[in-house]
């Protein structure tokens, strides 16, 4: 079994990061192949428009958007977590999710389509982590991960919201959210196990 986790952050060290660890916990204690990638660290340009995807699962453009593509493709579950950045995702999580346009299809019309990984069992959870307290704060951070994990295809079946976290590590000390991500971690491997 393998849990991929795509972190939008630029900070490695960061909330987002030790959120992450949590939600892979349970797989990684359950013998499960995990492995958590940051998008800064990838070449990704922005998407065009040009529509060059529209008779394949392929973006036309070249550079390291493919090789995110193969993880996904190779992955059975898959966290998606960003840290918002002015109400929403960040630039790197953006411009991925941007790039996913090539990962849905319109058969019959543009009103309708089909996400890439609709009917493989592939799962997710999405997170978001926001400095301030207030959730009207976060805007559409984490709606906006899990409206797009829906649209490529991906059963969403939880979301954590992480709320008043600012400084690199410091939602390390919130021992009940870090606890209620490894439920929620567990939730996701407990369905890939089935």
């Amino acid at each position: 079994m393998k849990l991929l986790a795509i972190n939008g952050s630029r900070r490695k060290n960061g909330n987002t990061s030790w959120l992450i660890q949590s939600l892979l916990a349970p797989a990684d204690k359950g013998g499960a192949q995990t492995e958590s990638i940051f998008l800064g660290d990838y070449n990704i340009g922005a998407c065009t428009g040009c529509e060059g995807c529209s008779s394949s699962w392929e973006c036309v453009l070249k550079d390291d958007f493919a090789q995110i593509i193969k993880k996904i493709d190779a992955a059975d579950g898959i966290v998606l977590a960003s840290p918002t950045y002015w109400y929403s995702v960040t630039s790197d999580m953006k411009r991925f999710i941007d790039r996913c346009y090539s990962l849905i299809q319109f058969p019959v019309n543009r009103k309708q389509w089909i996400g890439k990984y609709q009917g493989t069992g592939k799962a997710c959870v999405t997170a978001a982590i926001c400095e301030q307290s207030e959730a009207s704060a976060m805007g559409n951070t984490l709606s906006l991960l899990t409206d797009f994990s829906k649209d490529i295809g991906m059963d969403v079946i939880a979301s954590v919201k992480a709320l008043g976290f600012f400084e690199a590590g410091s939602i390390k000390a919130d021992h009940a959210l870090l606890e209620k991500a490894e439920t929620t971690g567990q939730k996701l491997f407990d369905r890939l196990k089935r």
